[in-house]
Formats: structure tokens, C-alpha cells, sequence
């Protein structure tokens, strides 16, 4: 689709550069074909020029760049919707950390943020990001809005949930029937009266049990979220 290139930095130190971008001239054999696929590059493009001249460049936290980025396509051009084309790989594994994820595919961590507070909770983060890194910039700024990573982080999850044709409609995510569905974690034979799960986390992941009652056509699905923020930014790999 295209890229951003930074140049020269703005002040020695700063970590923030001068920037050009570079696009496809046709847009041909794209997930969003034609003019619709410069729109959503030009919004994409553009912002990662405001992130790395605005605020800075810090290669220790790429996820959130694409994360903010993809994210923006969604604002500037909602009807065009480029980002289903990615979201279905986190859809598929949300054990996966949020810092460890493409950051295209998580769009919808930010659109959630959105949809819960306003676009000005992603501005914040972005003035925070200057001088922390990105994980402690989003607990800190959702903690600014009287509430926790932790917590949103959770909240998410049940959104996540309830995609595809599971979807309620005027409730969590607009486009959530475009959305795939979330794939279990884990699928537990629950064997009445009481079972114990034993099991592990990564940080700032998702972790999507489904207890089966066999021979009785219902479930019960449990979303464990590990809100450890301070993990999520050292030792993401670590469960």
C-alpha cells in the first residue's frame, strides 16, 4: 500500500524526524482496491508522519504505531474498512501479547478506547509516549479517564466476544456481525459437580476458556485477561 520514511531528526536527541510517504500508484489487487486504497494508505501514511514528527520514534514499541495508524484509517474512512483484512490473525490467537502483536490486526484495541472514552484518550497517549514506553502511556492514560488497563483490557475481551453472529446490535463494537469470531483458548470437558483449570498467562493477553458439559448442548466461556502492565512492557514473552 505504501510507507512513511523519516529523514532527518527535527532536533539532535529528539527522537522525532522529518518524513515523506511513498504509496502504490494504482492500488490494483488490494483488499481495498482503487481509490478506496489510497484513502485508507493516505490515513494510515499520514499519521505515522504526526507520530514521528509530533511525539517520537521508539522501535521498542512498533505495535503501537500500527495500532494507531490502522486504527485512523477506521476514523478518517469508516466506510472503506480495509482493516478486516487483518484483524482475523488476533481473532485467532489473542493469547498473544499486546505489544507482541502486528499492530495492524489490533486495530480494534483502539477503536474500543474510542468508542469507551473518546479519540482524545489516544491523543493523551501520544503526549505520554514522549517519555515512557508505549504500555505504561495507555495504563496511564485510561487511568487519567478514572479507570485501569486492567480493567479496559477485560472489558475488551468481552467485545471481542461478541462478533459475527454472535453480534448485539447497539451494543459493543458497530461493525462487530463484519467481525470473526474468537477462537477459544482452551476447551474444557466439565465434568460435574466441580473441575480445577490449571493454566498460564502471557502479560496483556486474552486467554478465552470454553467449559463444555458433555452430552448437554450448552457452554460457559470465561475470559481471563493478565493486566500486568509492567510485564507487558519487559518481559512480554514470559507467562
Amino acid at each position: 500500500y505504501g510507507y512513511t520514511q523519516f529523514e532527518y531528526e527535527v532536533d539532535e536527541g529528539s527522537s522525532r524526524f522529518s518524513s515523506f510517504m511513498m504509496i502504490d500508484t494504482d492500488f490494483l489487487n488490494y483488499f481495498s482496491p482503487g481509490i478506496n486504497g489510497a484513502r485508507v494508505t493516505v490515513a494510515h501514511e499520514f499519521h505515522h508522519s504526526i507520530q514521528g514528527g509530533n511525539y517520537i520514534f521508539r522501535e521498542e514499541d512498533t505495535f503501537i504505531y500500527e495500532i494507531t495508524s490502522t486504527a485512523m484509517e477506521e476514523f478518517v474512512f469508516d466506510d472503506v474498512n480495509d482493516y478486516y483484512a487483518y484483524i482475523s490473525s488476533y481473532f485467532r490467537s489473542p493469547e498473544t501479547p499486546l505489544p507482541l502483536t502486528l499492530g495492524y490486526n489490533t486495530a480494534t484495541w483502539n477503536i474500543y478506547l474510542s468508542d469507551n472514552f473518546d479519540y482524545d484518550i489516544i491523543k493523551r497517549q501520544w503526549e505520554l509516549m514522549t517519555s515512557v514506553r508505549a504500555m505504561i502511556a495507555i495504563n496511564n492514560s485510561i487511568f487519567e479517564y478514572g479507570s485501569s488497563f486492567a480493567r479496559e483490557f477485560n472489558k475488551y475481551g468481552v467485545w471481542m466476544y461478541f462478533t459475527n453472529y454472535r453480534a448485539v446490535p447497539g451494543k459493543y463494537f458497530e461493525e462487530a456481525v463484519n467481525y470473526p469470531l474468537v477462537e477459544p483458548t482452551s476447551v474444557v470437558q466439565f465434568t460435574p459437580p466441580s473441575q480445577t483449570l490449571n493454566m498460564s498467562s502471557k502479560p496483556a493477553a486474552h486467554s478465552f476458556v470454553t467449559f463444555v458439559v458433555p452430552g448437554n448442548n450448552d457452554s460457559l466461556v470465561t475470559i481471563v485477561s493478565n493486566g500486568d502492565v509492567q510485564s507487558a512492557v519487559g518481559t512480554p514473552n514470559n507467562s
